[in-house]
Protein backbone atom coordinates (compact mmCIF):
# COMPACT_ATOMS: atom_id res chain seq x y z
CA UNK A 1 0.00 0.00 0.00
CA UNK A 2 1.50 3.38 -0.90
CA UNK A 3 -0.10 4.75 2.60
CA UNK A 4 3.14 1.88 4.27
CA UNK A 5 5.29 2.84 1.71
CA UNK A 6 5.11 6.92 1.54
CA UNK A 7 7.74 7.94 3.00
CA UNK A 8 10.18 6.03 0.24
CA UNK A 9 8.33 6.08 -2.58
CA UNK A 10 7.12 9.75 -2.52
CA UNK A 11 8.78 12.15 -0.02
CA UNK A 12 12.31 10.07 -1.06
CA UNK A 13 11.54 8.59 -4.41
CA UNK A 14 10.25 12.62 -5.48
CA UNK A 15 12.86 14.25 -3.66
CA UNK A 16 10.63 16.33 -1.22
CA UNK A 17 13.11 15.23 1.46
CA UNK A 18 16.02 17.44 -0.07
CA UNK A 19 13.53 19.40 -2.56
CA UNK A 20 10.83 20.79 -0.45
CA UNK A 21 10.32 23.76 -2.39
CA UNK A 22 8.90 21.11 -5.20
CA UNK A 23 5.90 20.21 -2.99
CA UNK A 24 4.14 22.43 -5.31
CA UNK A 25 5.05 21.91 -8.25
CA UNK A 26 4.18 18.52 -7.82
CA UNK A 27 0.18 18.77 -5.61
CA UNK A 28 -0.39 22.18 -6.02
CA UNK A 29 -3.27 21.19 -8.83
CA UNK A 30 -4.63 17.87 -6.39
CA UNK A 31 -7.91 19.29 -4.80
CA UNK A 32 -7.82 16.48 -2.33
CA UNK A 33 -5.91 12.74 -1.22
CA UNK A 34 -8.34 9.50 -2.25
CA UNK A 35 -7.62 5.98 0.22
CA UNK A 36 -8.72 3.02 -1.60
CA UNK A 37 -9.01 0.45 1.69
CA UNK A 38 -9.57 -2.85 1.28
CA UNK A 39 -9.68 -3.83 4.69
CA UNK A 40 -10.01 -1.74 7.69
CA UNK A 41 -6.71 -0.89 9.54
CA UNK A 42 -6.74 1.59 11.87
CA UNK A 43 -3.32 2.62 11.75
CA UNK A 44 -3.29 2.43 7.79
CA UNK A 45 -6.06 5.06 8.41
CA UNK A 46 -4.06 7.66 11.05
CA UNK A 47 -1.12 7.27 8.79
CA UNK A 48 -3.58 8.42 5.66
CA UNK A 49 -4.87 11.34 7.31
CA UNK A 50 -1.54 12.56 8.29
CA UNK A 51 -0.43 12.42 4.53
CA UNK A 52 -3.24 14.16 3.54
CA UNK A 53 -3.21 17.10 6.44
CA UNK A 54 0.78 17.29 5.52
CA UNK A 55 -0.13 17.72 1.96
CA UNK A 56 -2.89 20.40 3.17
CA UNK A 57 -5.50 18.30 1.27
CA UNK A 58 -8.51 17.05 2.53
CA UNK A 59 -8.53 13.42 2.90
CA UNK A 60 -11.62 10.78 1.02
CA UNK A 61 -12.01 7.21 2.40
CA UNK A 62 -13.31 4.52 -0.43
CA UNK A 63 -14.14 1.15 1.10
CA UNK A 64 -13.11 -1.21 -1.77
CA UNK A 65 -12.89 -4.17 -0.34
CA UNK A 66 -11.30 -7.28 -2.42
CA UNK A 67 -14.78 -8.88 -4.15
CA UNK A 68 -15.52 -8.22 -7.30
CA UNK A 69 -12.05 -8.10 -8.83
CA UNK A 70 -12.75 -11.94 -9.98
CA UNK A 71 -15.69 -11.02 -11.69
CA UNK A 72 -14.30 -8.09 -13.89
CA UNK A 73 -10.43 -10.31 -14.71
CA UNK A 74 -12.89 -12.80 -15.98
CA UNK A 75 -15.39 -10.80 -17.72
CA UNK A 76 -12.48 -9.06 -19.36
CA UNK A 77 -10.78 -12.31 -20.50
CA UNK A 78 -14.42 -13.35 -22.03
CA UNK A 79 -14.98 -10.22 -23.83
CA UNK A 80 -14.25 -10.21 -27.84
CA UNK A 81 -10.91 -8.67 -28.32
CA UNK A 82 -11.09 -4.81 -29.44
CA UNK A 83 -11.01 -3.91 -32.68
CA UNK A 84 -8.02 -1.87 -33.98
Amino acid sequence: ALVRSYEALVVRGLGLDRFPELHDSYFGNYRRVVYLVQRHDDALLQRAHAIAAGLGLPLEVRFTGYGGLEARLLAALAAPPAAG
